[in-house]
């Protein structure tokens, strides 16, 4: 459902420029706002799961709801703030849904979660390469291009561009020979994910029997706090305060490091900082080539529409096959090799694109699916590794889940200004540096986690250990 709601903006956006009459920098800032509110989202998410772990399944439904409102109503904005504040709201709900998911997968299947961490990103992948087919129908379809004295011009609308061919503004005019329509395709979107948020009122409503045992001890605790403040009802404000007290360590404790690696508080915070860095290059990486990659064709490579969809449409597939054989290599393959051979295949298919594909349709096509394919297990390997090191709480989950918020963000607007001052060849170099940021970062993770075995090893054996002191003691 997420690569729906949030990759619809992909196909759309040289529409959205044309709604709001702004430049790609304008749109690629109104769209990052979707970043902005997933470092909301995931904050809240965070403290929500931990404190309201049963009621994950509600606020899944609740989130998938406020999203199709909220993608109901962008396309018919024409202010890029307005869509930027909207995009903000739909970030917070998809960051709560990012965690509340991960949270019970891995609840679920505890060391062996790595497997199944990919197939629920999988359903991304799906959604990605569907929703290009969805919005195909409904964009603006600009008239043949006229050469009139070498320059490129059409009728209709007004507009200041610049070619990576020029120095300087190019004024042009465009003339569409079918008006866009994309309001139909961010409906469709929309009631897909209404119809998705009713399966899990389901499970909710299946599964109300922990709500209920969850109310009945916060009931409890409600009740003893009543009768300890009755009997204390002379220290009301020394009750208070200690109250105050017990609920700031308990923030506090959710939040140290040290609480997710057995006390070892450097070792928790050298491992989540590149961890936030390592996700931060990941999640930007995938947005800048996923969002620019159709604009890129046919911008550069002169790309017709119709091509250019199917080129991104192609792209979202190998994305889709790439978590589908993380899915099936997890269940083989140590998760820190996984970590290597993704990153790796990043870097090369980024290294094949600077030097083949800049002006080449054919190589853009051959070397956007190796892209896809290893860029696309990234995210739920990354959390597969941080799982298998340290124990990954809703407050971890959101740690990482801000680094990809503020890197989804930051390769927006980098790419955006980029593209508009610098020429469209700058997507192709920006792509370079991500492959070889997220190579950098992964070797970093793998020297980290060197001599640290499985945490789920660990407490196998400190239980065995418990057991027999348990049982010699028994004996003596």
């Amino acid at each position: 459902m997420k690569g729906l709601t949030l990759e619809i903006t992909g196909p759309t956006l040289k529409d959205l420029r044309l709604k709001t009459d702004s430049s790609y920098e304008d749109v690629s800032r109104a769209i990052s706002g979707r970043s902005v509110g997933f470092f909301i989202g995931a904050a809240i998410g965070g403290v929500l799961v931990d404190k309201l772990h049963p009621f994950c399944n509600l606020m899944i439904a609740i989130c998938l709801d406020g999203i199709a409102v909220v993608t109901t109503i962008a396309p018919y904005m024409t202010s890029v703030n307005v869509i930027w504040a909207l995009f903000v709201l739909a970030g917070t709900f998809e960051g709560v849904i990012n965690i509340s998911g991960q949270k019970l997968i891995l609840d679920m299947w505890l060391d062996k979660a790595s497997s199944p961490m990919h197939a629920l990103h999988l359903g991304f992948g799906i959604g990605s390469f569907i929703v290009p087919e969805i919005a195909n129908p409904f964009l603006a379809v600009p008239a043949p291009t006229l050469s009139t004295s070498g320059v490129n011009a059409t009728v209709n609308m007004t507009s200041t561009l610049q070619t990576s061919t020029t120095t300087g503004p190019l004024s042009t005019t465009i003339e569409y020979v079918k008006d866009s329509r994309i309001e139909w395709a961010y409906l469709i979107v929309a009631c897909i994910s209404v119809i998705v948020s009713f399966a899990f009122y389901f499970y909710q409503y299946n599964d109300r029997r922990k709500p209920t045992n969850f109310s009945e001890d916060v009931n409890m605790k409600i009740s003893d706090k009543e009768i300890e403040s009755h009997a204390n009802a002379s220290d009301g404000n020394a009750t208070q305060t200690k109250s105050f007290i017990g609920t700031l360590k308990s923030f506090v404790k959710i939040a140290n490091p040290g609480s997710c690696t057995g006390g070892r508080k450097m070792y928790g915070v050298v491992i989540f900082m590149f961890l936030f860095l390592y996700f931060f290059t990941a999640v930007g990486g995938e947005r800048i080539y996923g969002k620019f990659l159709r604009t890129f064709a046919i911008d550069e490579l002169n790309f017709d529409g119709d091509d250019a969809t199917l080129l991104n449409t192609a792209f979202w597939i190998s994305f889709s096959c790439g978590r589908f054989t993380g899915f099936v290599t997890a269940r083989w393959i140590p998760i820190r090799t996984l970590m290597i051979i993704e990153a790796c295949g990043c870097l090369v298919s980024a290294v094949l694109l600077n030097v083949f594909a800049y002006n080449d349709s054919t190589l853009l096509w051959v070397f956007s699916m190796p892209m896809g394919f290893f860029i696309a297990p990234l995210f739920p390997t990354g959390i597969a590794w941080g799982d298998f090191h340290v124990e990954m709480t809703g407050m971890a989950i959101t740690f990482c889940l801000l680094g990809g918020a503020l890197g989804g963000m930051s390769y927006m607007w980098i790419i955006g200004y980029l593209y508009d001052n610098y020429g469209y060849r700058t997507f192709i170099y920006l792509t370079g540096g991500f492959g070889a940021c997220i190579v950098l970062f992964a070797f970093i993770l793998l020297f980290i986690g060197c001599g640290q075995g499985n945490r789920f090893a660990k407490n196998e054996e400190f239980s065995e250990d418990v057991i027999e002191k348990e049982i010699e003691n028994t004996k003596i």
